[in-house]
């Protein structure tokens, strides 16, 4: 018999699939339930990692290396663009490790990172305080970033949360400039998967590439997945341990599961303006 926690973390899943409106609510609620009691940095990043078994190590300095695979992830997203110099927005910038990221080894001239999350975007303010950076509340659909101001988007494992992926590509259309390029990756169902496609197909944007990248990211899920067991125990409460479990795609929940039978899909894209 399942757990009541169990049951909890299915019917949760479960509403946000229902409504495109509760979906942005209810994985916001989660997000900040979990890194409103991180002090210490820990969860910076809560993407489900990137493992390419056929590539050379990134290079990492070692204050890095506990992040190393979420960090491959962005690596991944940004491999063949040229950052340095150029202006950069991140779309669901979280508490901006991927952000530090992408400012200390790739050296944009500047970098915007715009989350949903009140709370995510007071930590970026406190805690990571770059020269170049700036830190804004707002929504996918309605960024807060002028017309054609920006050199490159990047979106990582957000927009299952968005109301409306027509919306928000019609602002990514929007803020880039003429030839600038958008760099996307994230979970979708067998049947999303197609409504995704049709989505960048209808956007108005460039395909430059389209990569199903499941076994890499499910590589770095199991390697991960010890770790965000640790931090779910020291972070969550146990009635929505569940939840969260799955939230993060740890193994052998239903999001995991999903994954390795084929019946959702991890992908990345890279589009230009």
């Amino acid at each position: 018999m399942r757990s009541r926690s169990s049951w909890l973390g299915t019917i949760f899943i479960i509403l946000t699939r229902l409504s495109a409106r509760m979906q942005p609510i209810l994985w916001g609620w989660l997000y900040n339930q979990m890194a409103s009691k991180d002090r210490n940095g820990e969860l910076l990043f809560m993407n489900y990692g990137y493992i390419d078994e056929g590539k050379n190590p990134l290079k990492l300095r070692p204050e890095d290396e506990a992040f190393r695979y979420p960090i491959q992830l962005y690596a991944h997203m940004v491999d063949g663009i040229d950052l340095r110099g150029k202006d950069v927005v991140e779309v669901g910038c979280g508490r901006g490790g991927g952000g530090a990221f992408l400012i200390r080894y790739h050296a944009p001239s500047s970098f915007i990172g715009v989350d949903l999350s009140k709370s995510a975007i007071q930590w970026c303010r406190l805690r990571m305080k770059f020269l170049n950076a700036c830190w804004l509340q707002g929504y996918a659909d309605s960024l807060p970033v002028p017309n054609e101001s920006v050199d490159i988007v990047i979106n990582v494992e957000s927009s299952h949360c968005y109301p409306s992926m027509t919306a928000f590509l019609g602002e990514v259309k929007r803020v880039l400039r003429p030839g600038g390029y958008f760099a996307f990756c994230d979970i979708r169902s067998t049947e999303g998967v197609e409504k995704l496609d049709r989505s960048f197909k209808e956007s108005g944007l460039e395909m430059l590439e389209r990569q199903v990248i499941t076994p890499q990211v499910l590589r770095a899920l199991d390697s991960i997945s010890p770790q965000r067991e640790r931090q779910i125990a020291s972070y969550v409460p146990r009635l929505f341990r569940s939840a969260f479990r799955n939230f993060l795609g740890v193994k052998n929940t239903v999001q995991y599961d999903m994954l390795v039978a084929g019946k959702m899909a991890y992908l990345s894209y890279l589009l230009k303006s």
